[in-house]
């Protein structure tokens, strides 16, 4: 039975730390936008809040139910900010502008599913009103690892993470996750793109 029309759960604004401005998906962040996605990450380090948390996460906030996280190049320079500051340390100009230089948004999804192998050759589009977009490249775990529920349901977990072009679809538009298991059950997410830096 196919799960439709999960909601965001957060965009960046965890335990206190306020949430980076934005309009839009930032496919190119000004300097003033670079140094706050850096200065969120440096924060939420010294915090004590972990990596993960600072991701765009969408779905479901219950254990063991689909959800997925997008890694957009603002939550990238935040995410990867606050990795080196657990160490103590800052990000340099060439690993920063490394992450600006990305021409894809990663998509990851958290599916479950009865079998395996039930993930395996697993699709992902973003539709956008009638277009499609489809990714420039596609991973799957075509072995899913088993959930701690096993064996009841949902007796697996699988990702599927997909690379979508910024040039192929709008940074402000109210999108539709799309996600195909192979033995089919297709997953489905809302997510509103115009608030997500």
């Amino acid at each position: 039975m196919p799960l439709v029309g999960f909601g965001l759960l957060c965009i960046g604004g965890v335990l206190g730390i306020p949430a980076l401005e934005s309009l839009a998906i930032e496919v190119s962040p000004t300097n003033a936008q670079v140094e706050q996605a850096v200065e969120h990450g440096l924060r939420a380090a010294k915090d004590r809040v972990l990596p993960n948390r600072l991701y765009t996460w969408f779905g479901s906030d219950r254990e063991l139910h689909p959800r997925g996280f997008l890694m957009t190049k603002m939550s990238g320079l935040t995410v990867m900010a606050s990795h080196f500051g657990l160490r103590g340390e800052t990000p340099s100009e060439m690993e920063i502008q490394r992450i600006l230089a990305e021409d894809t948004m990663l998509v990851s999804v958290t599916i479950f599913g009865k079998t395996q192998t039930f993930a395996d050759n697993s699709y992902i589009v973003l539709k956008q009103g009638e277009k499609l977009v489809k990714p420039l490249r596609v991973r799957f775990d075509g072995v899913a690892q088993r959930t701690k529920t096993w064996p009841k349901a949902p007796r697996y977990q699988a990702k599927v993470i997909g690379s979508f072009r910024y040039d192929a679809f709008d940074p402000k538009a109210k999108t539709t996750i799309m996600v195909f298991p192979s033995q089919g059950d297709e997953v489905s997410f809302d997510v509103e793109f115009s608030g997500i830096p």
